[in-house]
């Protein structure tokens, strides 16, 4: 892949989950470890997904790379594959999913059905070169998208959504209600 491809991905996904998240700050208490995640973590790890399935989504399972080059994004939990022309990246919000889709970042949210779930494809206002979609629903607690991002963009007369649905029907049966 194309360095500035790379990094371009890098920085649309940060820039994405900071104005949804905003800045705040993060403590660390002398807890006990336990089976559940901190309060406002998401349940669900996205690098859970197995391989047949991502396989199914036309991604290739060894390209993945876990949160933002590296970094954890607080409430946050991510995991990016590469396919043939495009990436699937796989958020968990420990949040609602109105939260998610109440910021007005997004545009065009539109209901679909996705492997018998009520799930939005959901568009970014600063996608200037046609380049992505996510499919976002709930899981549980959490919030759930799945990014599917072309490489190169679209034409404007076409639309990533098409992808991102196909992508999302492939994924959710791995991801709990």
């Amino acid at each position: 892949m194309r360095s500035s491809n790379r990094h371009r991905a890098a920085i649309c996904i940060a820039a994405g989950l900071l104005a949804l998240t905003g800045c705040g700050t993060t403590s660390v208490g002398g807890q006990a470890e336990t089976a559940q995640p901190p309060s406002g973590e998401p349940q669900f790890d996205p690098c859970s997904i197995p391989d047949d399935a991502l396989r199914a989504a036309g991604v290739d399972p060894a390209t993945q790379s876990r949160d933002i080059v590296g970094v954890k994004q607080p409430g946050w939990s991510l995991c990016r594959w590469r396919g043939p022309d495009y990436f699937v990246t796989v958020f968990a919000a420990g949040r609602p999913l109105d939260d998610i889709l109440a910021n007005d970042r997004f545009h065009d949210v539109t209901p679909v059905d996705v492997d018998g779930r009520s799930a939005f494809t959901v568009r970014e206002s600063n996608d200037t070169r046609n380049e992505y979609c996510d499919v976002a629903f709930s899981s549980g607690p959490d919030a759930i998208m799945i990014k599917s991002t072309y490489f190169d963009g679209l034409p404007a007369s076409d639309s990533p959504c098409p992808l991102a649905v196909r992508n999302g029907a492939a994924l959710a049966p791995s991801i709990p209600h």
